[in-house]
């Protein structure tokens, strides 16, 4: 089945037709990162606006390719995310999918970043599986014995661990978004040397960074108060120290799921998925099949959309042209 995935729950719109879960015809991702950079983080009411927009470029960028008629369903993000961005995405999806007469369905933002994996590496992953979604917005532990059966096993009781990044970097003065940066500049560290904290909530799966990231802002400004400004060096340590306390949180709590649910396979997915040294440790230190996105699916896109639309079996079902937006969407809903 070919499937046109729509992708809007942020500030980045996403279009792209998926073919069988695996064949990617087609897939383009519009950032507002330049337009929220001034802001230190994402504006709604500017990233809904923007979407109307892009996403109207997107599909006439398709309809040029003379793409339209090999769609065969309308996959669109229905949640969670802003509502003003999803309204934008899912307006644009019934509109489609009318016009073309072929179905549209609702997909879940957090199941699509899960099924990302699946469009590269169909043959290694296995059941069960334990994926590890981390993002801007999220950081979840999720069990899936299926595509369609999944259940949380963990989740951040305060702050998403790529919002810990974004905030700490701009206590820094650093780019917008922050989780890039502070990964190049980690690398360049000469100390490498961690003393922040590492929360390890006792009898959970749960994760907490809102501690982290106040243990560094004091860490930050006493060493400010102490040198009258950050160096380079100064930052690019911090940067590590930092980045490495977020890590060994993740990979904690990882390795707890893996021993007690014995799953054969791990997916990480989500933007933070592209940190260099999440990456690394969890491929070193596992002995069961790690599958990792490449870093265009990490971030949202609509082919990852797509695909769980594909996998989940979304068109077994009627058409949704009621489709509604679920801003505060579950896992597991």
């Amino acid at each position: 089945m070919v499937i046109l995935g729509i992708e809007s729950s942020c500030d980045d719109s996403g279009i792209a037709i998926l073919e069988d879960g695996k064949n990617l015809l087609h897939n383009k991702i519009y950032s507002q990162t330049d337009i929220h950079a001034s802001f230190g983080g994402i504006v709604p009411e500017v990233a809904a606006r923007q979407h109307v927009s892009s996403l109207g470029d997107l599909i006439q960028e398709i309809k040029d390719l003379n793409m339209l008629n090999v769609i065969q369903g309308v996959a669109v993000t229905k949640g969670p995310g802003l509502a003003g961005s999803l309204l934008v995405g899912i307006n644009y999806a019934k509109s489609l999918a009318y016009a073309l007469n072929v179905p549209v369905r609702g997909i879940n933002h957090l199941t699509g970043h899960i099924h990302a994996a699946w469009i590269e590496n169909q043959e290694e992953i296995e059941f069960p599986v334990i994926a590890l979604l981390v993002s801007g917005g999220h950081s979840e532990l999720v069990l899936m014995k299926s595509h369609k059966e999944k259940i949380l096993l963990g989740q951040t009781r305060d702050d998403a661990a790529g919002e810990v990044f974004d905030k700490v970097a701009r206590f820094m003065d650093l780019e917008y978004p922050g989780g890039p940066v502070i990964d190049k500049r980690s690398q360049l560290s000469k100390s490498k040397i961690r003393t922040l904290p590492v929360t390890n909530i006792k009898d959970s799966l749960d994760y907490s960074f809102s501690g982290l990231k106040t243990s560094t802002i004091k860490y930050i400004s006493k060493i400010i108060e102490q040198n009258g400004q950050l160096d380079d060096n100064l930052i690019n340590d911090i940067c590590y120290n930092f980045q490495d306390a977020v890590v060994e949180q993740l990979v904690i709590k990882l390795k707890i799921a893996v021993e007690e649910y014995k799953p054969k396979s791990i997916i990480v997915c989500g933007g933070v998925a592209a940190n260099s040294h999440l990456r690394a440790r969890i491929k070193n230190e596992s002995a069961i099949p790690v599958i990792i996105p490449s870093p265009k699916l990490c971030t949202d896109n609509g082919a990852m959309i797509a695909a769980a639309a594909f996998y989940e079996n979304a068109f077994s079902k009627e058409s949704e042209l009621d489709l509604d937006v679920f801003p505060s969407l579950k896992m597991t809903d």
